[in-house]
């Protein structure tokens, strides 16, 4: 069965091919260790990496694969995406996330399925909160994260949510708050050590 969805991605990305692709300089990190180094070119939905050395082109499936790095020269800035598990029932399946905050504490974003616009928009985007080996949704970061870290930060993110007017249950403000807390925990002096996150 995985040899045949395989197949038909791989069908699905040679479709790709003819339309134009938009390339990018930057490197793989393969689940061997392996690190290559040339062009990259995807689309988010499909998680799948078109790679290219040369003449040389290949297609690496998520699932064969760690991270990505890649440079933006549209927005100037370097994109860094990690393939992640994901088990449902007894079906297992590998897809590609972009790191959007890194830390103790990550924001990883992956583009909606059914998203007919390949822009960056927020809009086109599910969200989440990478914390302690948990995958949430960043829309439950007020139940379910906010009081982890408030707890574990010593007064000291609790008074930065109020002196900033931060929203928990916002987005933005989400991200903002977790940007701080990991700022926060970089220097062990400033904070307890974190509790083991409740799923």
């Amino acid at each position: 069965m995985t040899k045949i969805l395989i197949c038909l991605l791989l069908l699905n990305f040679q479709n790709l091919k003819a339309q134009s692709l938009k390339w990018f300089e930057g490197s793989l990190v393969l689940s061997s260790c392996e690190v290559l180094v040339g062009e990259i070119a995807f689309q988010p939905q499909h998680d799948l990496i078109l790679f290219q050395i040369g003449s040389s082109r290949m297609v690496y499936p998520a699932f064969r694969l760690k991270s990505l790095y890649l440079f933006d020269n549209e927005a100037n800035i370097n994109r860094r995406y990690v393939s992640l598990r994901e088990r449902s029932n007894a079906r297992t399946s590998f897809h590609l996330y972009e790191v959007v905050t890194t830390g103790q504490v990550e924001v990883l974003r992956r583009m909606k399925v059914n998203s007919l616009s390949t822009s960056n928009s927020e809009l086109n985007y599910n969200y989440f909160i990478k914390y302690n080996d948990a995958m949430v949704p960043l829309k439950k970061f007020g139940r379910k994260i906010f009081p982890k870290l408030i707890s574990s930060s010593d007064g000291k993110l609790d008074d930065y949510v109020s002196t900033h007017n931060l929203h928990k249950y916002n987005m933005a403000n989400a991200i903002q708050i977790i940007e701080h807390y990991n700022r926060l925990v970089k220097s062990p002096e400033t904070l307890a050590s974190n509790s083991d996150f409740d799923k």
